[in-house]
């Protein structure tokens, strides 16, 4: 039975492993992932005792399977998924071009925050702007962050940009 449980124990840490590299702001779920554990446990809290119960009762393979138990990704959260995606790869050229106040990848930042298209200019003036205050954040997912967070402040960009504010 003991090593039952250490079974149980290492699919759930490794299943955290695997979801604690994508950011968590608009998830309804931590670092052990979506699942039962996700719904007993808040996303900022005992996440090792979520990751055991959703290992103990399988519920991010039924959750994934039938979009259940916050495995079903609302419009927010795949367009979080999708900043991310592009800020990772792009990072060294969004850092090249968002201290320059242009470029296509800044363009594309834009996009994908969900900007139209006649705000992009004003978003890289932004961008240049809080350069030094956005790329103080250690990392790629905490850059993203400290970017929303400035948006939030911003009265047009967070009017114009959809997905601009950490949900």
């Amino acid at each position: 039975m003991r090593s039952f449980s250490r079974i149980q124990l290492s699919f759930g840490i490794l299943g955290a492993c695997a979801l604690a590299s994508t950011a968590l702001g608009a998830r309804k779920y931590g670092a052990a992932g979506c699942g039962l554990g996700s719904l007993v446990f808040q996303p900022n809290s005992m996440q090792v005792s979520a990751a055991t119960t959703n290992a103990t009762f399988y519920s991010q393979l039924f959750g994934l399977t039938t979009g259940t138990s916050n495995c079903n990704p609302d419009a927010a959260g795949v367009a979080a998924l999708e900043q991310e995606n592009f800020v990772t790869a792009n990072y060294g050229t969004l850092s090249k071009e968002m201290a320059q106040g242009q470029g296509a990848t800044v363009a594309g930042l834009a996009s994908v925050l969900g900007c139209n298209e006649a705000t992009y200019p004003e978003f890289a003036s932004f961008a240049q702007a809080k350069y030094a205050r956005v790329f103080a954040a250690p990392g790629m997912m905490a850059m993203l962050d400290q970017l929303k967070m400035e948006m939030a402040q911003n009265p047009q960009l967070s009017s114009q940009c959809k997905f601009s504010s950490i949900n």
